[in-house]
């Protein structure tokens, strides 16, 4: 009889983006950490069907821009969710690499690293 197969390991780190009833964003996790030995990327998710806007804008968009990106593209949103992965000169450590969450009118600055 055959060994039980193990379960694929994700490389999927999900990052759930949320509106309060004021419209304003929410991150859960508010910090990420994407392992750069597993080959791990991000993937940012719009969870409230009430979020999707209803004049073809993507949910919400996510920017790299304050200190960089510890990927090789810098803008995300609900219509292109996946990071990719770690770019290969970013090395492992205490870097916090902030990003800004925007939907409609309103942001928030949450954060994310890479470690080993």
């Amino acid at each position: 009889m055959a060994a039980p197969g193990q379960s694929p390991i994700s490389r999927t780190v999900r990052v759930e983006i949320n509106l309060d009833k004021s419209g304003t964003p929410m991150a859960k996790p508010d910090y990420f950490e994407v392992s750069k030995r597993n080959n791990e990327e991000v993937m940012w998710v719009c969870v409230q069907e009430h979020a999707h806007r209803g004049d073809g804008q993507p949910c919400f968009t996510v920017d790299f821009e304050k200190n960089g990106s510890p990927f090789y593209e810098s803008q995300f949103s609900s219509d292109s969710p996946i990071s990719g992965l770690v770019r290969r000169d970013v090395l492992p450590g205490p870097k916090r690499y902030n990003y800004t969450v925007r939907a409609g009118d309103k942001s928030l600055d949450p954060g994310g690293g890479v470690k080993p």
